[in-house]
């Protein structure tokens, strides 16, 4: 069956409003009353839903659009519960339970495991408290207090939900401190990189991540059987500034067998996958690939996107960064970036996401993200459009 034609007119026209997030501290930003609170944003008449617009990329199927990624004002809807106290210590229950005023709770928080998370303002992120690593030694794995799934209301998580999770956007389930992330955490860095090179703690290492991996598991099913979720992004940091914190090899040995069982069980409930890794991890890509990961969002300032796009077409979708939009743009010129940028990315049939590091550039306007965004539409809508015809 033929697509729908591009209908200018029609498909830029506000049809509803996408409602807002309260509690989110990680926005940074606070209405007049002091809550932190994501805005409403507008919902656009599409030929096709956001959320099947993506599962048709991730899917290999060509997409009616090119899919925008990101944490909100895009084609997904985060998903944070609050039953999750990893979640809670991040200042990031997003979800639809009541307002959370993080300014009333300790900056100290005990999460899962029994780590001691502390919320650090100027950075918008929770630490584990120095000094005070849960299991310094990973031979001691047995002796954690695992959490107990069965403690929570999964029936109180779904109606908490119901309403949260019924726009017509991507739903997408967050795992904080997932694999090396939660091995730094427990045991702090420096032991925690002993660790995967001790030949002598090699068997208690793939226990521990064996056992975590069921663990993710329980709770990915437990969530997806009262939540609408249609995918999961897990947390795990792969790189610095510089490069990888461990080599390819490492990866591949370590973290792949037991990643990738997750990711698996993932896909075979139908939920698509992301790896969220910061740092300047390019090198680790065959061990996403390996994994099975959807798609990864590099950082821009620290990888080489086009080079990543080219290299692993076909293997992983790379989420590509907006661009850099000067202060004095007309309309004309953020329309021309649009269609360049389209032209140059679309034959990858990946996602795109805003770069909010961007505005932290003085040279830069971000009122005219919004235009650039339109712009993005429009022209991947045609490209697909010529390309299906």
């Amino acid at each position: 069956m033929s697509r729908e034609p591009y209908n200018a007119e029609k498909e830029h026209e506000v049809v509803g409003m996408y409602p807002g997030i309260k509690g989110m501290e990680l926005a940074g930003a606070a209405n007049t009353t002091g809550q932190c609170v994501i805005p409403e944003s507008p919902c656009f008449y599409r030929p096709i839903s956001p959320k099947e617009n993506l599962r048709r990329c991730l899917s290999g199927k060509t997409p009616y659009y090119m899919p925008n990624n990101g944490w909100f004002f895009c084609d997904i809807a985060m998903f944070r519960p609050r039953q999750n106290p990893d979640n809670f210590a991040n200042h990031q229950c997003i979800d639809g339970g009541p307002y959370v005023d993080y300014k009333q709770v300790p900056l100290e928080q005990t999460s899962w495991w029994g780590m001691q998370l502390v919320w650090e303002p100027n950075t918008l992120g929770s630490m584990p408290k120095p000094g005070c690593p849960v299991m310094p030694d990973i031979t001691k794995w047995r002796e954690l207090e695992w959490p107990d799934l069965d403690a929570i209301d999964w029936e109180e998580m779904g109606r908490m939900n119901k309403e949260f999770l019924a726009t017509n956007k991507a739903n997408q389930l967050g795992i904080q401190f997932s694999y090396w992330e939660r091995l730094m955490c427990l045991m702090d860095v420096d032991n925690a990189a002993c660790a995967l090179v001790d030949e002598d703690v090699e068997d208690d290492l793939h226990a521990f991540l064996d056992a975590l991996t069921d663990f993710y598991i329980d709770y990915i099913g437990r969530v997806k059987a009262v939540c609408d979720i249609d995918g999961i992004m897990y947390h795990d940091d792969w790189g610095t500034q510089n490069g990888p914190f461990f080599s390819l090899d490492t990866a591949m040995d370590v973290f792949v067998p037991h990643i990738k069982r997750m990711v698996d069980y993932c896909h075979s409930i139908g939920l698509f996958v992301e790896h969220h890794s910061c740092g300047k991890a390019q090198d680790l890509v065959p061990a996403m690939i390996a994994i099975g990961d959807d798609y990864w969002f590099p950082q821009p300032a620290l990888n080489d996107l086009d080079m990543l796009c080219e290299k692993y077409q076909g293997q992983i979708k790379i989420a590509l960064s907006s661009p850099f939009i000067p202060k004095g743009s007309t309309e004309e010129d953020v329309d021309r970036q649009a269609k360049e940028f389209v032209e140059k990315y679309a034959k990858y049939e990946t996602l795109w996401c805003h770069d909010t590091g961007l505005a932290k550039n003085p040279e830069h306007d971000e009122s005219l993200f919004p235009q650039f965004m339109d712009g993005v539409y429009k022209y991947s809508r045609m490209y697909y459009q010529e390309a299906e015809d």
